[in-house]
């Protein structure tokens, strides 16, 4: 199987761009009207939201492939010096793997209450997970707020974004 996964939170303005995708995708039915028929069934998207523990549960033999939307602040500078500096925008995206980046994030542990993918795939690799191919798309967040809904840069991408993440996990 092939997931799509979106992570966030509703909550957290930008920060729901995950899980605005995967609902973007499921509601017009994009995997059907953009995948080739013989690949419909081995795709599924998924709505993490914030509790990232439960991407143990697609962390085994049967998975080829992980692709994940998420907000994402990166320093390109140090952690990817050749991604594109023009990419900073919010609205724009950066799709690399957990490998060429590290989490800056100071969690004193992992929580279902707030989460790092970084290290919750450190500690899958750790306790002998099986770790598929995975592939982040990290989304520049104009603004994380205690408010619903998304700016106006991420909403209007909305489209982009799906496409993208359908373009990856092929």
């Amino acid at each position: 199987m092939k997931y799509i996964i979106g992570i966030g939170n509703y909550s957290m303005f930008d920060d729901s761009i995950g899980i605005k995708v995967i609902e973007y995708i499921e509601e017009n039915n994009l995997i059907a009207n953009l995948i080739a028929k013989e690949h419909q069934d081995s795709i599924q998207a998924i709505d993490l939201s914030g509790n990232l523990l439960n991407l143990f549960n697609y962390l085994n033999s049967s998975t080829e492939k992980i692709v994940i939307i998420d907000t994402a602040k990166i320093n390109i500078d140090k952690q990817m010096p050749d991604k594109q500096q023009e990419q900073r925008v919010p609205g724009e995206f950066i799709v690399f793997t957990p490998e060429e980046v590290e989490s800056t994030k100071n969690l004193a542990n992992i929580s279902t209450h707030e989460g790092d993918l970084l290290k919750v795939l450190a500690l899958a690799r750790e306790t002998d997970y099986f770790i598929p191919e995975i592939v982040i798309i990290g989304v520049i967040p104009k603004e994380i707020k205690n408010d619903f809904g998304l700016s106006l840069e991420l909403n209007n991408k909305l489209p982009v974004y799906a496409k993208k993440a359908l373009e990856e996990i092929l």
